[in-house]
C-alpha cells in the first residue's frame, strides 16, 4: 500500500514465539457474515422471511458475504442503527484500516496510472477483476434492496471542495455502494487468511480434503511481508489476559481457541515484527496487496495457447519448474502441429494410411513440427514482448518527469516497474529457449539432408 503501518517491538522476541493472536470468535468468516447479514436486514422490515435469506443468497460466493458484512457496518453507522445492530461487531477493526485513497491495488487506479499499465497482462486482469466486482455489487445491493432500500442506496458526505487558497462551499459527495464493496473487497483480497488456518493443524495450503475460503483475522493482518521471514502457525487455547496458553487458564475454564502466528527467528527491539505471504509474483502482489518487491524471485507469466484450458506459469530462468514449464508449453504446440497432421494425412492417403509406421520422410516431417511449433510461439513471445518495452519505457520516462502527469500517485510508477522489468526479464528467457528450440530444429533438419534455407 501507498501510505502503510508496521509493527514495531519494544522489546526482543525470542525466536519461535508467539507474537499475535486472534481469538476464533473474532474471525470473520462466511458463516458468521451470512449469520449477522441475515439478523441485520430482516431487522430492517421487522420480519423473519423464513426462508427468503437462504434463497436471495444462494449463489453467492464467501468473498461476497463478507464483503456484505463489512458495507453493512458502513451504512448502518451512517443510518444511525450501529448502536442497534449488536451482529455488526467489527467497526472498531474495520476504522483501523486504510480508507479507499490510501489503497493502492489496480482497483483504485485513476486513468493516467491505468494508462501505465497498458501493454501488460495485469492492464487486462485489472479491467476483469473492475468487472467481476461490478456483478457482485449489484448482486449483493439487490438484496440489500429488498431489504433496507434507503439504506442500500448509500449516503452522503460533505467534503471540501478542490484545494484552493479561497474558501471553498462544501460540496456533496455521494458514496455508492459499489464503492464501498470495492474498498471491501480490497481487504479481503490484501488481508484475509486462508480458513483452514482455524483448525487443529493450521496451515496456509489447502489440501481436496481440506478445502479453504478467505477470512480477515483482526490484528494478525497487521504485519507487513517479508519474503524471507520464517513463520508458523499454531491454534491453542488463551488465558483470560488475552496470552497464548498451552494449558486450561487458571480459574479451570479451557479457555477460548485462539490462532497465532509465530516468529521462527528473534526480533530485536525497535525491529519491525513481519510475516511471510509465501512466494508471490510481483503481479499478484500489485493485483491483490497494492506493492510489488524489486527483483522478484517469485516472477512468473502465464502463457497459454488460443483454445486451450491449460495455463503454463513461466518463472523466471533458473528457478525450479520454469523449464519444465517451457517444454510443457512447447509439447502442448508440437502436439497441436501433430494432431492436424495426421487428420491432413488421413484425408490426403485415405484409410491405408498407418500412422504408426515411421520412415525418413516421417522423421522428417516431425522435425519440421518441431521448428514450425518453436516459431509459432516465438513470434506469439515477440509480439508480447514489444508491448512490455512500450509499458517500461512509460514508466521510465513517468519516473524522470512525474510533473507530466501530476494525477500519477508517485509510488505508482515505481511499484509498476519492478513488475513490468520482471515480466521483460523472463519474456527474454522464454526467448531465448525457443530460439534455441528453433535452432536445433534447424541444424536436425540440415542432417537429415534439407539444405533449402526456404524450407528451413
Amino acid at each position: 500500500m501507498l501510505h502503510g503501518s508496521k509493527v514495531v517491538t519494544a522489546d526482543n522476541i525470542p525466536p519461535h514465539s508467539p507474537v499475535l493472536s486472534c481469538p476464533f470468535s473474532l474471525a470473520i468468516t462466511k458463516e458468521l457474515s451470512s449469520t449477522a447479514l441475515r439478523t441485520w436486514l430482516q431487522r430492517q422490515i421487522n420480519s423473519e422471511d423464513p426462508g427468503g435469506w437462504e434463497a436471495a443468497t444462494e449463489n453467492w460466493t464467501e468473498r461476497m458475504f463478507i464483503s456484505s458484512y463489512i458495507v453493512a457496518h458502513w451504512l448502518a453507522k451512517d443510518s444511525g442503527l450501529l448502536e442497534r445492530s449488536p451482529e455488526l461487531r467489527h467497526l472498531p477493526y474495520l476504522e483501523t484500516l486504510p480508507p479507499f485513497r490510501l489503497l493502492s491495488t489496480p482497483l483504485t487506479f485513476n486513468d493516467s496510472e491505468m494508462e501505465l499499465l497498458k501493454g501488460t497482462s495485469l492492464y487486462g486482469a485489472t479491467i476483469d477483476r473492475r468487472n467481476e466486482l461490478l456483478d457482485q455489487h449489484q448482486r449483493c445491493q439487490a438484496v440489500f434492496k429488498h431489504y433496507a432500500p434507503d439504506i442500500a442506496d448509500g449516503f452522503t458526505l460533505y467534503v471540501s471542495a478542490a484545494a484552493s487558497p479561497a474558501p471553498q462551499p462544501l460540496i456533496p459527495v455521494r458514496w455508492t455502494f459499489s464503492e464501498r464493496y470495492q474498498t471491501s473487497a480490497i481487504y479481503i483480497s490484501s488481508r484475509s487468511f486462508p480458513s483452514i488456518l482455524l483448525s487443529p493443524n493450521p496451515s496456509l495450503a489447502p489440501t481436496p480434503a481440506s478445502p479453504s475460503h478467505p477470512v480477515l483475522l483482526p490484528l494478525l493482518d497487521s504485519l507487513n511481508h517479508e519474503r524471507s521471514t520464517p513463520v508458523t502457525w499454531m491454534v491453542d487455547r488463551m488465558s483470560k489476559s488475552g496470552s497464548p496458553i498451552p494449558e486450561p487458564a487458571s480459574d479451570g475454564s479451557p479457555g477460548e481457541l485462539a490462532v497465532s502466528i509465530v516468529v521462527g527467528s528473534e526480533v530485536k527491539a525497535g525491529s519491525e515484527v513481519l510475516n511471510n505471504y509465501g512466494p508471490k509474483p510481483n503481479s499478484e502482489l500489485i493485483l491483490g496487496y497494492g506493492f510489488s518487491l524489486p527483483n522478484n524471485p517469485d516472477d512468473t507469466i502465464v502463457l497459454q495457447l488460443g483454445g486451450s484450458p491449460t495455463k503454463w506459469e513461466i518463472g523466471r530462468k533458473g528457478r525450479p519448474g520454469a523449464t519444465d514449464a517451457l517444454d510443457g508449453i512447447f509439447q502442448e504446440a508440437f502436439h497441436r502441429l501433430l494432431v492436424a497432421w495426421k487428420v491432413d494425412m488421413r484425408e490426403e492417403i485415405g484409410p491405408e494410411w498407418d500412422e504408426n509406421h515411421e520412415d525418413e520422410e516421417f522423421e522428417v516431417d516431425m522435425v519440421y513440427m518441431r521448428k514450425d511449433a518453436a516459431l509459432m510461439l516465438l513470434n506469439a513471445s515477440k509480439s508480447r514482448l514489444g508491448p512490455l518495452l512500450e509499458a517500461n519505457e512509460r514508466l521510465v520516462s513517468h519516473s524522470r518527469n512525474p510533473a507530466t502527469t501530476p494525477s500519477v500517485r508517485v509510488e505508482v510508477p515505481r511499484m509498476l516497474l519492478s513488475y513490468v522489468e520482471g515480466d521483460v526479464a523472463i519474456t527474454r528467457d522464454v526467448i531465448e529457449y525457443l530460439e534455441v528450440r528453433l535452432d536445433s530444429a534447424k541444424a536436425e533438419l540440415r542432417a537429415l539432408g534439407v539444405e533449402d534455407e526456404e524450407d528451413l
